[in-house]
């Protein structure tokens, strides 16, 4: 332990702080303990921040900044902020701190401002501080930032109160380029232009929590449309007029977003405004700062190539943020324990939003294929976790996060509304939304209010499905025409998971159970037999079963050629594009890469053939990913050189990105005429830095992949993270893992910096990029030995690494 004296104040594990004969042991861990949160959660209220940004034009130059920080205090305690810049002067963070009028030095220790009582009054408080902004999620390009703060970063931009619990109101204001745009959480109120700059003042906010405080700044173009009372504003950088068209259809979705939750929870939107920025190569789909929501280009502007299952998925990621502005943002977890509440919500609420937009779909069959695969490719593997996990510090929030909080929970929320009834569920909710209004709610707390609706057990069913990991395993034995299920705990807790399941030839035909249905050899032979024959005439009863059969063939009871041989038979009677487009997923697998072949040859004709241009546009991406034959790559080179005199699909210039990708590892000795043919088709400054950043990659010489790969493993290299994430994937594609084996113990290796330095998925990111690719044995052996050396690894951290090594353990 390192004991430090510094102005007559004694520095230990626990921060000890004296007044007169009073003292107060504030917890002092790194990050924000539970208990430093618990503490300042019963001491601290009515928390406001002025906040001031100047931002200059060069990347490279710092940001100066000023924090005014109001709150009441309940007594005469000392006061601990959090601040974790990015960087330090001579080995010290430099700030001047002014508190209630003052001047005053305060110790920075541990990633914290340590405020003594004897500075401070019982009530109203201020604290000001000058200080360097933080630049780790400030996501700082040469001609745009942008802040994500989520799940515990404000704290690296700002010293503040970093937990959720603690909401504030907050007051920005920006001095920015002359010539750029900004967007806040608040509303502009005024602006000033001096010499070459421009200040920008925006409106106090609703009290939200740190995580969704939200700046934008940069070179953006604007649209603004108003529907009645609303107004909305879309901040971008798209310059392809084929994408700037689909801002019509952003816009309904947006607004009819809005009013189906206005409608359904009885509770106008309640923030001042709804502005997004939609920017290239965001890390997440998008992110609920209400008034500056996130989205990403890549998944608003679609390709002309666009399938029905993207156009729905665009669909669902603005469902699901707007859902947010009430089931996270209005009211929020107090913990991120919790986090999977507000994920839940958003997206079993978006299912029900996009229902309207999409008459033609069957949004059971929808539900069933968004969320079910998704959940059990984590919910399967040794890495599996409990939808609400226990969580000590804020620092390991972002390991929270995976399928499971996004898909196993809305399954699970399908299950209680089924439970408690839809009005219930509904009146439930508004109660919720009503009594926990701009503050903190529990999942327990929800349950409480439904508990009270309903004559079900609701704590025990939470119990199971919510505090517990893994699923069932369900055995199926036939009488008659019926089918009896047998449950089982695969991990030996004798738990139950309570849960109706329909007794019909077909084990789970309506897709409502949730667990490996394990098929023995006589029932998968019949099975199998029922969809090679085109015997499943229902949609949700066909998906369901294919799913079923994909996870049987993860758990080794049906073998790769019978999963192959069934799907080649029914494929070209497929009519539905949301199952046509899961079985091309599922075509694409590593456990099919003895079958390429097969799958190549069924994949063409249908790219040939098919009357379906949906059809023929998934088959031929699924095609990219799988060619391995000569022949294959043949063909897709001829695609890609002249994809004007391909008919059979839309090309899209992202598709025509990654062919480029695909076909440089394929032809090295045309990697340099790949490179300039296709860098010059690029529109857009901002696919041009994508591009350039990516090919490198791809590179048959070693000493050019090294200085990539040693490039990626420094923090300043990993800014754009997709983009580092898709390096990190070619490097190690699957047609040269062999010679990718060397980079994985080393990217391993700084698999906890990759936590620490990046944004919440990036770690999982990370590490599929790492290892999608491989499937050997000496693969498998490096990621063992990784585990057996690194016992001090964080269990949440260990789970990521053996989810995404899963595949490598069939």
């Amino acid at each position: 332990m390192r004991i430090q004296l510094i102005s007559g104040i004694l520095l230990l594990a626990s921060f000890t702080i004296s007044c007169n004969r009073e003292s107060v042991k504030i917890p002092a861990d790194a990050g924000v303990s539970r208990e430093l949160a618990t503490f300042r959660r019963e001491s601290l209220s009515a928390i406001e921040y002025e906040l001031h940004f100047s931002i200059p034009a060069q990347k490279e130059s710092q940001i100066d900044a000023t924090a005014k920080i109001t709150f009441e205090l309940k007594s005469k305690n000392s006061v601990v902020l959090d601040f974790k810049p990015s960087y330090e002067i001579d080995g010290k963070i430099p700030f001047v701190t002014f508190i209630n009028g003052k001047r005053r030095e305060v110790i920075y220790e541990n990633e914290h401002l340590f405020i003594p009582a004897r500075f401070l009054v019982k009530g109203k408080n201020s604290v000001k501080i000058e200080f360097r902004a933080g630049e780790q999620s400030l996501n700082r390009r040469s001609d745009m930032l942008y802040t994500l703060l989520v799940p515990d970063r404000a704290r690296t931009l700002f010293p503040c109160f970093d937990q959720p619990d603690l909401k504030a109101n907050y007051t920005l204001s920006l001095e920015i380029p002359l010539g750029w745009e900004a967007v806040a959480n608040g509303k502009m109120t005024s602006s000033d232009t001096l010499k070459e700059r421009m200040q920008m003042n925006f409106s106090t906010t609703e009290p939200i929590s740190t995580y969704l405080f939200s700046f934008v700044a940069g070179r953006f173009e604007k649209i603004m449309q108003s529907r009645g009372s609303k107004e909305i504003n879309i901040y971008h950088r798209e310059s392809d007029p084929n994408k700037t068209a689909q801002f019509e259809t952003i816009f309904n979705q947006i607004y009819g977003s809005l009013e189906w939750l206005e409608e359904y929870t009885g509770i106008e939107y309640p923030f001042t405004k709804y502005d997004i920025a939609i920017v290239p190569g965001f890390q997440y789909g998008g992110m609920e700062h209400m008034g500056a929501t996130l989205y990403s280009d890549r998944t608003m502007f679609l390709d002309k190539s666009a399938t029905i299952s993207e156009e729905l998925n665009r669909a669902k990621l603005i469902a699901h943020e707007t859902a947010h502005m009430w089931f996270g943002d209005f009211v929020t977890m107090p913990w991120f324990d919790d986090v999977w509440t507000k994920e839940v919500f958003a997206n079993w609420f978006a299912s029900k939003i996009v229902s309207p937009m999409f008459p033609d779909i069957n949004h059971r069959l929808n539900f069933l294929n968004s969320y079910f695969p998704a959940s059990y490719a984590e919910d399967r593997s040794a890495g599996s976790n409990p939808v609400q996990q226990q969580l000590d510090n804020l620092n390991n929030a972002g390991l929270v996060y995976g399928n499971i909080i996004y898909n196993k929970a809305p399954i699970v929320m399908d299950k209680l509304v089924n439970k408690v009834g839809e009005e219930s569920f509904r009146r439930g909710i508004r109660e919720y939304l009503r009594r926990y209004a701009y503050s903190n709610a529990s999942w327990d707390q929800l349950i409480s209010i439904l508990d009270s609706l309903s004559e079900e057990d609701l704590t025990q069913w939470s119990s199971v499905w919510i505090k517990e990991r893994g699923m069932p395993h369900i055995t199926v034995d036939f009488s008659g025409d019926s089918v009896i299920y047998r449950q089982s705990d695969p991990l030996g807790r004798g738990l139950k998971w309570d849960q109706r399941l329909v007794s019909e030839v077909v084990p789970n035909s309506d897709g409502m159970g949730y667990g490996l249905f394990v098929l023995d050899s006589a029932i998968s032979e019949k099975v199998l037999d029922l969809l090679s024959s085109n015997g499943l005439k229902d949609d949700v009863t066909r998906l369901s079963t294919i799913i079923n059969l994909y996870e049987n063939l993860e758990a080794g009871h049906i073998s790769a050629s019978q999963f192959v041989s069934a799907i080649s038979s029914y494929l070209k009677s497929e009519q539905n594009p949301l199952i046509f487009s899961r079985v091309v997923g599922y075509l694409g697998s590593d456990i099919l890469r003895e079958h390429s072949l097969q799958i190549e040859t069924l994949l063409w004709n249908i790219i040939s053939n098919s009357p379906n241009a949906q059809f023929r546009s998934m088959a031929f991406s699924s095609y990219i990913n799988i060619a391995t034959s000569a022949d294959a790559s043949s063909k897709l080179y001829q695609i890609w050189s002249s994809p004007q005199l391909f008919k059979k699909v839309k090309v899209g210039e992202r598709d025509l990105m990654k062919l480029s990708y695909e076909l440089a590892i394929r032809y090295p000795d045309r990697y340099n005429q790949i490179k300039n043919i296709q860098r010059a088709r690029l529109s857009g400054d901002d696919r041009k830095r994508e591009f350039d950043f990516i090919y490198p990659a791809l590179s048959s010489i070693k000493s050019v992949r090294d200085s990539v790969f040693n490039s990626l493993l420094s923090e300043q290299n990993r800014e754009v993270e997709p983009w580092a994430a898709s390096a990190l994937s070619y490097l190690n594609h699957r047609l040269i893992q062999e010679r990718s084996l060397e980079y994985i113990l080393a990217a391993l290796d700084i698999i906890e910096q990759i936590q620490r330095t990046g944004d919440i998925f990036f770690p999982s990111n990370w590490l599929r990029a790492l290892l999608g690719g491989h499937s050997s044995t000496a693969a498998k052996e490096i990621v063992a030995q990784f585990l057996n050396e690194r016992g001090d690894l964080h269990p949440m951290l260990k789970l990521k690494v053996l989810q995404q090594s899963h595949h490598l353990n069939r």
